[in-house]
This record gives C-alpha cells, structure tokens and sequence, in this order.
C-alpha cells in the first residue's frame, strides 16, 4: 500500500514539473508543423490563414510553385487545395533569431515519403509558415 502510494505521488509531482516547464522553442516549431500539416489536410481556411504568412511559397513535388492565394484562396467560394494526411517522421528543428527551420520526412499512407522543409517567422510571438519545400525522398 505505502508503495502504491509513493508511486502516485512520483507521478502526480513528474507530471506537475511537466506542466511547470513550458515548451522549448523547438518544440513549438514542431507543434506548429503539425498543425499546418493537419489543418492542409482537412482544408481548414480560418486555421490556415491564422498560421501562414501573407507572403507564403510553397513548392511541390512535381516542381509547381504556390502562392498562399492558390493554396488557400481568399474567395470563400473556391475551395482550399487539400494535401494528404502527412505525418513528420524524425523532424529537425533549428531557431535563426526570427526564423525557424523544420526539416523532416513526411510520410502519408496513401502516396510516397517526401523530404519537406517548412520555413516559419516570428510574428507577434507566433510562429507564421512562410514556405514549403516538398520533394521525392528517393529513398
């Protein structure tokens, strides 16, 4: 019973130090990837639009290159380009004063792994996507 007891409390005082701690800087790069890469997938304008710079280039795969407009138009009644679900496979993530570097494998079920870079900016304390990279992994 008494050691039932050290246990939780352990974990009740491991969990409160993780919540004391706010997330690395990194962290919130990587957050914020996820996110973008959740929101693409489901065609979420308003969330999309809060997490992109106004000045966003993205390229694809096959060599197209995107502009915010035509990923997500500001037209409400044209539909935002959905990408497939993705997931990050082993992201890096590196701070440059006011930019941030996420570079990662994406890896979908329904098509290939690509190598993605996504570029983020520091604005107002939030982390905006300024662009995209995507290519073939080739792996």
């Amino acid at each position: 019973m008494r050691n039932q007891t050290l246990i939780r409390v352990a974990t009740g005082l491991l969990l409160a130090a993780g919540l004391a701690f706010p997330q690395s800087p990194s962290d919130a790069l990587i957050e914020a990837t996820k996110s973008w890469l959740r929101n693409v997938s489901t065609g979420s304008r308003a969330e999309l639009n809060a997490s992109m710079d106004e000045k966003f280039l993205a390229t694809t795969p096959a060599g197209d290159v995107l502009s915010k407009e035509r990923l997500v138009p500001s037209d409400p009644s044209q539909p935002v380009q959905q990408l497939p679900a993705m997931e990050l496979d082993a992201p890096l993530a590196r701070i440059f004063a006011e930019t941030g570097v996420v570079m990662s494998h994406l890896k979908s079920e329904s098509g290939p792994t690509l190598n993605a870079t996504f570029v983020f900016v520091s604005r107002q304390n939030t982390w905006k996507l300024a662009a995209v990279h995507l290519s073939p992994a080739g792996r």
